[in-house]
C-alpha cells in the first residue's frame, strides 16, 4: 500500500513550489528588461556614430505626467551636461521636440505633439512649406500633427514625408517629422494631417543636439 501523505507537508511543499515559480518569473522578466535595455543602448550608440552632428547628448526620460503625456517630459541631463533651452531633441526615428526649462541636472522637453512646439516644415518632393505643430488637449492615443499654411490645391498626397525645413534657428533641416495622412483645402490655405514619425507613447531614451551643429541631418525610418 502507498504510504500515507501528511496533508500539511503537501501543503508546505505546494507553497514552496509556488514561491520558486514566482522567483523564476521575476528573474525571467528582469532578463527580458535587461535584454531590451541592452538593445536600446546598442541602437543609440550606432545612431550616434552615424550622426552628422558633432555633439549629441544622450539622455534618459525620468518623468512623465499623465495629464501632460503628449505635451512634455523630463530628462536626466541639464546645464551641467551642456544642455540649453531651445535645442532639438530626437531619436533615430525622427524629431521628438525641443528643450524647454533647464536646471543643472534635468531638462524639460516640449514634445512635437504639443501646440507650443512649432516647426518650419516642408513636404518632401514638393515646394510646399508650412508650420507643423501638435494640438493641446487630452488624448487617449498619439495625436496627429497639423501642417498649416500650405497652398490651396497643393500637390500633397498621403504617405509623403514631412521634414523640417531648417528655416528657424531651433531645428536643423531634414529631420523627419512624420507622414501625410490627409490633405485638406481650407478657406484660404491648405492643411495636412500628419502622423508623427516618433512613437511618443514609448519614449525612454533621446538625444539632445548640442550647440555645435555640424550640418543638416536626414533621418529616414527603416
Amino acid at each position: 500500500a502507498a504510504p500515507d501523505v501528511d496533508p500539511r507537508e503537501l501543503m508546505r511543499y505546494n507553497e514552496q513550489l509556488k514561491l520558486e515559480v514566482a522567483k523564476l518569473k521575476i528573474l525571467s522578466q528582469r532578463h527580458d528588461e535587461l535584454l531590451d535595455e541592452n538593445n536600446r543602448l546598442r541602437e543609440m550608440v550606432g545612431y550616434k556614430m552615424r550622426s552628422p552632428f558633432k555633439q549629441l547628448i544622450a539622455a534618459h526620460v525620468i518623468k512623465r505626467s499623465a495629464a501632460m503625456w503628449w505635451n512634455t517630459l523630463i530628462i536626466d541631463k541639464g546645464s551641467e551636461d551642456g544642455i540649453e533651452p531651445d535645442r532639438a531633441v530626437l531619436t533615430d526615428a525622427g524629431l521628438v521636440g525641443k528643450t524647454g526649462r533647464v536646471t543643472a541636472n534635468m531638462a524639460e522637453v516640449v514634445l512635437l505633439t504639443d501646440e507650443l512646439c512649432r516647426v518650419a516644415a516642408m513636404v518632401e518632393g514638393t515646394r510646399e512649406k508650412g508650420i507643423l505643430s501638435g494640438e493641446r488637449g487630452a488624448f487617449t492615443s498619439t495625436p496627429d500633427l497639423r501642417l498649416r499654411f500650405l497652398s490651396r490645391n497643393g500637390e500633397v498626397a498621403p504617405g509623403m514625408n514631412v521634414l523640417s525645413s531648417g528655416d528657424c534657428g531651433v531645428f536643423p533641416a531634414k529631420l523627419l517629422l512624420g507622414r501625410v495622412k490627409v490633405f485638406e483645402n481650407k478657406d484660404i490655405a491648405g492643411e495636412a494631417v500628419v502622423e508623427p514619425a516618433v512613437d511618443f507613447s514609448k519614449l525612454e531614451d533621446v538625444f539632445v543636439v548640442g550647440t555645435d551643429v555640424a550640418r543638416a541631418i536626414e533621418i529616414r525610418a527603416p
